[in-house]
């Protein structure tokens, strides 16, 4: 008698628990008037020089073709540069401890710019921002200033501009 009763009650309590929800529910009759946007006569016609840069799928594509030019040219300017890390600089200090520097770019700070240009002969223009750290340690012999630990001591902002050309960034 007892699971009688409680499944009565719990069948009672979710129906109820159903019917609810659709009690306090707005009546789906009622009609509202929405304003549609519409172009006037003086809305200018979109062209690609006018049109927002998040719709612009070309423009799109050639920041992420220069995004992955980019990454390419900042990992090779980080190894082929005269002073990285694997070609440090050490000189002997006056005390008679050694100083070591080299240069390495902050992947962190690596900005890629893209636009449209006016010229027909390069149509789209680059920007890459990126900046230069000078590292640098002191120890007492050339063997531990390699292994040392390095902080900043400089940052060299840096700006290079890039063209699209014949199909590829010059």
């Amino acid at each position: 008698m007892k699971t009688f009763v409680l499944s009565a009650f719990l069948a009672a309590f979710l129906t109820g628990a159903f019917f609810v929800p659709a009690a306090n529910a707005q009546d789906t009759t009622a009609t509202t008037k929405v304003a549609i946007a519409a172009p006037s006569a003086t809305t200018p016609a979109v062209s690609s020089k006018n049109l927002p840069i998040y719709l612009d799928h070309d423009l799109a594509k050639k920041h992420a073709d220069f995004t992955r030019f980019a990454k390419v040219r900042v990992k090779a300017m980080d190894r082929n540069h005269r002073l990285a890390k694997s070609r440090m600089q050490i000189t002997k200090l006056s005390n008679g401890s050694y100083k070591a520097l080299y240069h390495a770019i902050d992947y962190a700070t690596v900005v890629c710019k893209v636009r449209r240009s006016s010229s027909k002969s390069i149509p789209y223009v680059a920007i890459l921002s990126y900046r230069e750290m000078i590292m640098e340690t002191t120890a007492l012999s050339p063997e531990k200033c390699r292994t040392g630990e390095f902080k900043p001591v400089s940052i060299i902002p840096n700006r290079q501009i890039f063209s699209h050309k014949k199909g590829r960034w010059q």
